[in-house]
């Protein structure tokens, strides 16, 4: 198509012209022009950005009009004002390094580097000035089999970390494990309160321990107290239990329907069926 004119087939725009040259991009403006029906706000959004396009068109501009600022600079002023588009080199050599690994995983950081530098730093036409000798070629050998021993050591040490990490976290995992399998025991243990007189008088780790029982024994309603609610929230939340454990709401698990109220003890030869509690994990931070 004529890059020096774009027709809209709505007829907002009839034509316009940019500086007689053709379009970078042929394809992407047939497309846009077949979409340009489907595209109601386009006309809208195009005027938009040209708009704000051209008042920093201007503002550009006036710098390089005759007698301005740029103008008139010296060229030693030019290069000392020269500088490089806003990360353009560090999102160009990002974008390069993860190409290079995707396609080479096997190099290391440092070859990387040193290949991007080679090609950067137009690193050839200065061997070919400088290296006059074969002995130049076997320093330059030298010294980069040496630095990958830097590599294998920083690959070792990366390593080591890793397995040190992991083995803390076998270490703490055991630990915590070991400090479950503790609190069931202890729970196991503890005799269960069903006289609701008994609860006012059990403080601190008493009333704490008491609760987590209450709750390895199935008792309903107490998913909203914690070892870390207030102690007239506890001590409410178990009486609750205990009354309508003592009205036959609920039952200790693996107590026979039978038993009535008086079977307020767990007898020794009784096994316990102690549930999983789910807030053990965050009374381990408190012990």
């Amino acid at each position: 198509m004529s890059a020096s004119t774009w027709k809209y087939s709505t007829g907002i725009l009839s034509s316009f012209y940019l500086e007689i040259q053709e379009w970078q991009r042929p394809d992407f403006i047939r497309v846009v022009h077949s979409m340009a029906p489907t595209l109601p706000h386009l006309s809208s959004l195009l005027r938009a950005f040209f708009s704000g396009a051209g008042k920093t068109w201007e503002h550009f501009t006036s710098e390089f009009a005759p007698g301005g600022l740029i103008d008139e600079a010296s060229l030693e002023e030019k290069e000392l004002a020269w500088m490089l588009p806003t990360n353009d080199i560090n999102e160009g050599a990002l974008g390069s390094f993860h190409v290079m690994m995707r396609r080479q995983p096997q190099l290391s950081l440092s070859v990387q580097n040193a290949q991007a530098m080679y090609f950067c730093n137009e690193t050839q036409a200065f061997m070919k000035q400088c290296f006059v000798g074969p002995e130049d070629l076997q320093l330059l050998r030298s010294m980069a089999w040496e630095s990958t021993g830097e590599d294998q050591k920083r690959e070792q040490e990366i390593i080591e970390h890793s397995h040190q990490r992991m083995a803390e976290k076998e270490a703490t995992r055991k630990k915590r494990q070991q400090k479950r399998q503790e609190k069931d025991l202890w729970l196991e243990a503890l005799e269960l309160v069903l006289d609701e007189t008994k609860v006012p008088g059990l403080k601190g780790e008493a009333l704490k321990d008491m609760l987590d029982k209450f709750k390895a024994v199935g008792a309903p309603d107490l998913g909203n107290v914690n070892r870390r609610s207030k102690v007239g929230a506890i001590h409410e939340a178990l009486i609750v239990a205990i009354e309508k454990y003592n009205n036959g709401t609920w039952r200790i698990a693996g107590e026979d329907e039978g038993e009535g109220d008086e079977s307020s003890d767990l007898g020794d030869d009784e096994p316990s069926a102690l549930e999983p509690i789910s807030d053990w994990e965050e009374t381990d931070t408190e012990d």
